[in-house]
């Protein structure tokens, strides 16, 4: 009996050591679908950055600013031999960068998709309007010799200027008078290299007058971008709106004061002090300023990709494989049979091929249709398999059921983001408990199996 015992146990401890050998040898499959689905994301990702540079790459908003020409004067000494002091006049040009004292913004985004082979990226249009009002009469430097308002100009600046599909309206008005003051027509590029942020867009030469000293600028810009819009707070006052059909933003920089996001789409509303940044409103063209110091950006994303989720399903495949072996092993334990290592390999090959069919059948259809068409793949063979190696269809039933579980399970958690880490662990935990109560009497039962009948023994009176 005690050789029959030590049989057993060896038996049952060659083939637990038979599992977690296949169990880790899955990881090599499992290894290889993770590095393919990196290799279609970086792929994804690619195509995306294509797709923005030729439809149109984030776009940053600044602006408008009023820059004016003027000259000024330095007084400067020198020393000849004889130790005269000699003084002279030089004269210098510049130009002075005045930002608006009240800049209102209104950005209103519609999204729309781009498509390149399989792959297909998240763009939009977008309509910006708004105001700006400036004070040239609070303009002031020191040695100014003159002030050439006649040849000042508007600057916008785009961080992506073949992006734009139309100024509507670009209008400079006196707030005394009401007149339109235009010089030409608008043209490309600010003429701003020191100023980070405002390097690129366009500009508008202006033609001012001694009386004009309070302007208001009214604009309409229509333009394109992909993955996000910013905008930079360049007024004493500034007040930015963003508004989107797109229901899932994320905002960076400074966050919104108010902000409302819904199933059709969000709105986000910002007011912003000068007081919250370093530069100043008023500045030389020679100063290296970067305006971006503070903004307000809006990022328009998709929560979980259809690669993230294969990622994070991947994830669970060696546990999948796992249980798919214990319980394997368990109805060898309960029908006393034995299934060969063949078997059990071809059911880790099944499980791993899911990985596999999610990952081609997502890139051509909907992730959940996709997801149900690679599961049905290893619950029908699986359970089928398992049904005819055990020669019981109620234990081909019994892991139809696990598998069926295991895979809804997983498709919550990856649809549940923000609770994916919750979800799993408790499904760790549940599985756990389920198998400390399926196998709390194996053993026992293997001693039983063991011991002799008593039918079987000797009377020894006889």
């Amino acid at each position: 009996m005690l050789d029959l015992l030590t049989s057993a146990k060896t038996n049952l401890t060659h083939k637990i050591l038979l599992v977690a050998l296949l169990s880790l040898l899955s990881l090599i499959p499992l290894g290889l679908v993770m590095d393919m689905v990196w290799e279609r994301e970086n792929l994804y990702h690619q195509v995306v950055e294509e797709i923005g540079q030729s439809w149109g790459e984030r776009q940053q908003i600044s602006g408008p600013a009023l820059v004016v020409p003027y000259t000024y004067q330095v007084v400067q000494e020198t020393v000849n031999d004889e130790g005269k002091v000699r003084k002279f006049t030089s004269t210098y040009q510049n130009e002075l960068v005045i930002l608006p004292k009240k800049l209102t913004l209104n950005i209103d985004l519609t999204h729309d998709f781009r498509s390149r082979g399989i792959f297909q990226s998240l763009v939009y249009n977008a309509r910006i309007t708004g105001s700006a009002n400036f004070e040239v009469a609070a303009a002031k430097v020191p040695n100014m010799s003159k002030f050439d308002i006649e040849n000042a100009r508007i600057v916008f600046g785009i961080s992506a200027n073949q992006a734009i599909d139309k100024i509507e309206t670009f209008e400079l008005r006196s707030e005394s008078t009401g007149a339109l003051i235009v010089q030409s027509s608008i043209m490309s590029g600010t003429g701003l290299s020191n100023q980070i942020g405002l390097k690129r867009g366009f500009h508008q030469p202006i033609k001012l007058e001694g009386g004009q000293k309070k302007l208001t600028l009214n604009f309409a810009v229509k333009l394109r971008g992909s993955q996000s819009i910013s905008a930079l707070p360049l007024g004493e006052q500034t007040s930015i709106q963003i508004s989107a059909d797109w229901p899932h933003p994320s905002f960076k920089g400074i966050l919104p004061a108010h902000r409302e996001v819904t199933q059709q789409g969000f709105s986000a509303n910002w007011e912003i002090s000068h007081l919250s940044r370093n530069f100043p409103q008023i500045f030389s063209k020679n100063q290296e300023i970067d305006l971006r110091e503070i903004e307000a950006n809006t990022i328009l994303f998709e929560p979980v990709t259809h690669y993230g989720k294969i990622e994070r399903s991947v994830k669970y495949g060696l546990l999948f494989i796992i249980l798919s072996f214990i319980i394997l092993l368990i109805f060898e334990l309960s029908q006393k049979t034995s299934l060969s290592l063949i078997q059990y390999l071809l059911v880790g090959c099944a499980m791993t091929l899911f990985y596999l069919l999610l990952l081609s059948l997502s890139e051509h259809l909907t992730f959940s249709l996709a997801y149900i068409i690679a599961a049905s793949v290893p619950i029908t063979s699986v359970s089928a398999y398992v049904a005819s190696a055990t020669s019981c269809i109620k234990r081909g039933g019994i892991m139809s059921a696990m598998l069926i579980a295991l895979y809804t399970v997983l498709y919550s958690i990856l649809k549940l983001e923000d609770y994916a880490l919750l979800m799993g662990t408790g499904l760790l935990v549940v599985i756990m408990l389920i198998l400390m109560y399926v196998t709390r009497g194996a053993g026992q039962e293997t001693l039983n199996s063991d011991k002799p009948d008593d039918t079987s023994r000797v009377d020894p009176s006889s």
